[in-house]
This record gives structure tokens, C-alpha cells and sequence, in this order.
């Protein structure tokens, strides 16, 4: 998704008022909120890294905060607190919680629908996103730093009782696939239904766009749509909370690939920051301890792994 270059004002985004997320997420930007680590977040967060904190850009050390958008409804990554609703809780807000004080700062998230994302990052609505952006080596070319955090595969959500047969995406041929609006899977399931239906006589897999993963849940859950695509530790997540009413497929078809912190190339020293910060999680344990206590463990990225644009090798700030 590409966006336009807008006078930065990191006022405006501190002043955005706090709302409770809604269970539709029907806005495009929610609530503002803090986050709490979890209890095996063991780095030494009193400890500022000096010389990391002298990368990030002057606006964002002289606030204190680091301004995180995500949309808060994939858990186990991001989700609402129950019993807060403007606390966002999970796999980002905890790794953001040991990273940000690594560089003098707090993180304060914002939940934002998918088509906010990449636009409010390259006008400063955030500093940067932590959730759900695939990295890519088309958004490494473009306006947008990737620093990888979290391996990925993907996968389906389908009703248990429609679970027979569908080993993958491409016995999809003919059925619906819900996608998030403006998604890399709304590529692959391009692809793989043009390779393994359309290539073979089979009618294609058919495309229907969500603002985010609750609408489409519902729609799988009402038959609206036989499927919803997203990352497989969101789909357990959903499937872990149903009783039994959905079931997990992973779709093999689509390569693993990396689930990265995005930050606007007008902010190198913020990406170049964060990496650091994320090696140095790494390095003492509580990056690890953070993914095994939400039962993700083997979804990690080493510190050689945490390369930013690792798929271009383009310099933080620079692209194509």
C-alpha cells in the first residue's frame, strides 16, 4: 500500500484521544494506550543504551514516547486487555516494553485499522508499526524500513465442520477466501489460484477484502465467506478461543516470511535504533522468554536474522 509524504507533527498524534476499542473495529484509528510487559520480560529496562538512544530522531527522544500503531484484534500478537480496553496486551506490547526503554523511551500504542497503517506511519500519526506488516521486498524498495521480529506462516480459519478437505489453499479452487483490504494475501491467493485452479480448468478462488480480523471471523463464522487467511499464531489464537467452532489449515503453498517493525525511511536512525535494541532483547533472553510464555517460541528470529531490509540489503533510509 503506498502512501503520501505529510507534514510530520508529533503534537497532533500525542493529543489523539483515547477510545475503547470496538468489538466491529470500525474505525480507522482507535484507542490510545499503554501496554504491560509480560512477567518473564526480563531485560534490565533502567538501562538506557546510550549510544542506540542517539539515533533516534531529536522529536521523538525529547517526548519520552514511542508512538506504536497495530490493530488490536490478532491476538496472540496484539488484542485488548479485558479488563482495560485502552491497554493493548500481547506478543508486541511486550517486546515494545523491554525495546523502548532500551532507547530512553515509552511506548504508547495506537489501534488502527489495516488501511490506516502504512499511511499514518509516513505522516507521523505513529513512529511505527509493530504487529501486522509483512515484510516485503516491494515495501523495502519504496518508503517503508523493515526490521524483522517475528517469523511467519500463514494460514486458514475455517468452520470444524467444513474442515474436511481443505488441506491448503489451493483446494480452495471455487470457495471464498476473506483477506485483509490491501494485503499481501490478497497476491497469494492470486497466485495460487491461478497456478492450481484457474491453470487446471477449476473455477478461481474467490476474494473478499476486511477492514480486520473480527469482521471477517464473524463473516466465516455466518458462512458469509469459507475461509479467513492471516498468520497461523492469530489463527490459534482464534481457533483456541471458539469451543471447537473453527479449525486451523496451514497453507504450504506460501513461503514462511518475516513479520517486520516498520518505520518511515525519513527516520533511519529510529530503524537503525530499534534493531539494535531488539539484538540486544535477543542477546539477554527476554525477547525469547517473551514468545515462549505466549506458546510461540519457534517463531523467533536470531540476532543474525534481525537485519533491517533483509530481503533488498537497500540502507535504512534509502530505497530504490
Amino acid at each position: 500500500m503506498a502512501g503520501i509524504h505529510l507534514p510530520k507533527s508529533r503534537r497532533s498524534r500525542v493529543a489523539l484521544t483515547s477510545l475503547a476499542i470496538l468489538s466491529t473495529a470500525a474505525l480507522l484509528s482507535a484507542c490510545t494506550g499503554t501496554s504491560e510487559p509480560a512477567d518473564t520480560a526480563t531485560a534490565d529496562t533502567g538501562v538506557v543504551d546510550a549510544e542506540l538512544a542517539a539515533l533516534v530522531p531529536a522529536e521523538i527522544a525529547d517526548s519520552g514516547v514511542l508512538s506504536l500503531g497495530a490493530l488490536w484484534e490478532t491476538p496472540p500478537m496484539i488484542s485488548v486487555d479485558e479488563a482495560d480496553t485502552n491497554v493493548a496486551v500481547g506478543i508486541a506490547p511486550d517486546l515494545a516494553a523491554i525495546v523502548a526503554p532500551i532507547l530512553g523511551l515509552e511506548p504508547e500504542w495506537q489501534n488502527m485499522q489495516w488501511p490506516a497503517q502504512l499511511p499514518g506511519v509516513l505522516s507521523g500519526v505513529v513512529d511505527a508499526l509493530w504487529g501486522q506488516v509483512t515484510d516485503t521486498a516491494e515495501r523495502e524498495a519504496s518508503e517503508y524500513d523493515q526490521i524483522p521480529f517475528f517469523k511467519n506462516t500463514e494460514s486458514l480459519l475455517v468452520l470444524s465442520e467444513n474442515a474436511d478437505g481443505i488441506d491448503g489453499l489451493a483446494s480452495m479452487c471455487g470457495l471464498s477466501v476473506g483477506v485483509p483490504v490491501g494485503s499481501t494475501q490478497s497476491e497469494e491467493v492470486a497466485s495460487v489460484s491461478a497456478e492450481y485452479c484457474e491453470a487446471n480448468g477449476e473455477p478461481a478462488i474467490e476474494l473478499a477484502e476486511y477492514q480486520g480480523a473480527t469482521a471477517a471471523i464473524s463473516a466465516v463464522q455466518a458462512g458469509t465467506v469459507d475461509a479467513w487467511m492471516d498468520n497461523t499464531t492469530s489463527q490459534y489464537g482464534a481457533a483456541d478461543a471458539s469451543d471447537g467452532l473453527f479449525s486451523v489449515v496451514l497453507i504450504t503453498e506460501v513461503p514462511e516470511t518475516f513479520t517486520a517493525i516498520t518505520v518511515s525511511k525519513e527516520y533511519p536512525g529510529l530503524s537503525e535504533a530499534l534493531a539494535g535494541a531488539l539484538r540486544i532483547s535477543i542477546e539477554d533472553g527476554s525477547y525469547q522468554a517473551v514468545l515462549d510464555e505466549w506458546g510461540v517460541g519457534a517463531a523467533a528470529v536470531t540476532v543474525d536474522e534481525v537485519v533491517i531490509n533483509p530481503y533488498t540489503g537497500i540502507a535504512p533510509g534509502e530505497s530504490e
